[in-house]
């Protein structure tokens, strides 16, 4: 059989959600194609490319040009994507008064423009072949906030729009967009948190907070057949936290 190849973006992390997919679809025999803001690719995430045949690009996501140089490369050597995590995200912890329109950008641009930037090419080639999984990260934020996530609130809301929009169009074409929407998940990305006095863990069923390994079986569960008739779909992976 031939090799399934699926792109990752923000996947360098050793703690991330990114690298925790990439595992998983190395593991399962996939090829995996990181990109990622790093100049070089840490130590997990260098196995993980090595151990699936991939490669690592050191890419800015929200920059059209690099995103563009990038996606012609992986045309070039590997033909077609099976499937895209577009998962590059950043999460700020500002007062709604105190955001600056720089942090405005920057936090829309990795956490929604480069769903677009890097979505598109791939799209467009998988309309071609008429089959192909993408998934989106989402957040539980992008349902429910909590105080100073007002940007990423916004973007995260805007993920699931643009999934449910993508299936919508992309769906004639045998293409399914479905995006995972975590809670509290065991990463960096939460450091630097005020404490908002939310009682997080109280607030979940299993009494635990997630793992990337957690939303890694939803994104290869979404990537795969079994899931073949999901599309547009926003998925809890929150615990029990979150019930809509």
């Amino acid at each position: 059989m031939e090799k399934k190849t699926i792109v990752i973006t923000g996947g360098n992390s050793e703690r991330g959600i990114g690298l925790g997919v990439g595992r998983r679809f190395a593991r399962e025999g996939w090829r995996v194609l990181i990109m990622d803001l790093a100049k070089e690719p840490g130590e997990g995430c260098s196995q993980a490319v090595q151990d699936s045949g991939g490669a690592y690009y050191s890419v800015d996501v929200t920059n059209k040009k690099q995103v563009d140089a990038a996606m012609k490369d992986i045309f070039a050597r590997y033909d077609f994507v099976d499937a895209l995590f577009s998962n590059a995200g950043i999460l700020q912890w500002v007062p709604f008064v105190d955001v600056t329109e720089e942090q405005f950008d920057r936090e829309i641009g990795v956490n929604l423009k480069s769903m677009y930037l890097v979505g598109q090419p791939i799209a467009r080639k998988m309309m071609e072949r008429r089959k192909g999984s993408i998934i989106l990260a989402g957040s539980m934020g992008g349902k429910e906030s909590a105080p100073f996530q007002s940007v990423y609130a916004a973007s995260k809301g805007g993920v699931i729009q643009l999934t449910k929009t993508m299936a919508q169009e992309l769906g004639p074409y045998g293409i399914r967009v479905n995006c995972t929407c975590p809670g509290i998940i065991n990463t960096d990305i939460g450091k630097g948190a005020p404490n908002p006095k939310i009682p997080w863990l109280d607030r979940t069923p299993l009494n635990r907070f997630g793992t990337p390994e957690d939303v890694a079986g939803v994104v290869w569960f979404l990537a795969n057949e079994d899931s073949a008739y999901m599309t547009g779909q926003a998925i809890n992976v929150t615990g029990g936290m979150m019930t809509f």
